[in-house]
């Protein structure tokens, strides 16, 4: 079974006059990296919403059709205790997101652990490794409302990384971060697929995922239109026509009228133009 299946989800926000979403299928496997993309507005953020139980729960709105979270509704009162800690869901403005009650990223990252009743020293343990593995452990006693705003990006994403979850929700994550941040978080992602998690990153940064993400998924009017390998869907024009761009190099290709298979990478175009 899939560890997340929408089928034929459609969900409106309060007041909106047309839905985010309409008869919207999608199913993400563990071990995989898949990467929703589309123009704005598309509905990527609201699939990860719907997911996570957010929506309709805390947005309001009407939801219609099936979603299952590791088996379960996300939106039913009772699936927020049993999915707690096994879901990780990372939204743009990592400020939102922060406790507001930690005086350090320490206790910050320790926080949900903590509130799962874990062992004193298992928490120690987690929380070492995920400061770590966001290269944030020089962090450690800082008072998190002082960060900047990738640093704050770093520790939401350790407070979700010490749960060690079976799924992740990611909207824009690297939005905040530098060059070396992202770098950071695309190695983490790949490292937590192959741990057996799913991760599904809702993303513009096409440069960034493409070599990345396992699967490409393309929205458009809030529904799947484009599903497959992104290095295949890159090179073509169906992803530039659904209006969701394509990585610098492909872009620059087409404007170049070089024939298939387009380039995807630096790599590839200047291996191509360099002959």
């Amino acid at each position: 079974m899939s560890v997340l299946q929408l089928e034929d989800v459609g969900f409106t926000y309060p007041g909106a006059p047309a839905p985010a979403l309409r008869h919207c299928s999608l199913r993400a496997d563990g071990g995989a990296v898949t990467w929703l993309t589309g123009a704005l507005g598309a509905g990527t953020s609201t699939a990860l919403l719907v997911a996570s139980g957010l929506a309709p729960r805390h947005t309001g709105g009407e939801r219609t059709g099936a979603v299952l979270t590791l088996g379960l509704d996300p939106a039913t009162p009772s699936s927020a205790t049993a999915l707690g800690g096994r879901v990780a869901l990372v939204l743009p403005s990592p400020a939102t997101q922060l406790s507001g009650i930690a005086e350090t990223v320490a206790q910050e990252v320790a926080f949900a652990p903590a509130n799962l009743g874990w062992a004193r020293g298992r928490i120690h343990e987690g929380v070492a490794g995920a400061l770590a593995a966001l290269d944030i452990s020089h962090l450690a006693n800082r008072d998190p409302g002082t960060l900047s705003g990738g640093e704050m990006q770093r520790v939401v994403i350790a407070a979700m990384l010490v749960l060690q979850p079976e799924l992740w929700l990611l909207d824009e994550p690297t939005s905040a971060l530098d060059a070396a941040g992202r770098a950071i978080l695309h190695r983490l992602m790949r490292s937590e697929a192959a741990r057996g998690a799913a991760v599904v990153i809702a993303s513009e940064d096409a440069d960034g995922l493409a070599g990345v993400a396992d699967r490409l998924v393309v929205f458009e009017e809030g529904r799947p239109v484009l599903d497959g390998r992104p290095d295949v869907l890159l090179r073509g024009d169906e992803v530039w026509k659904a209006g969701a761009g394509s990585t610098t190099i492909a872009e620059l290709s087409r404007a170049a009228d070089e024939a298939e298979p387009r380039p995807v990478t630096v790599e590839e175009g200047v291996a191509r133009w360099t002959r």
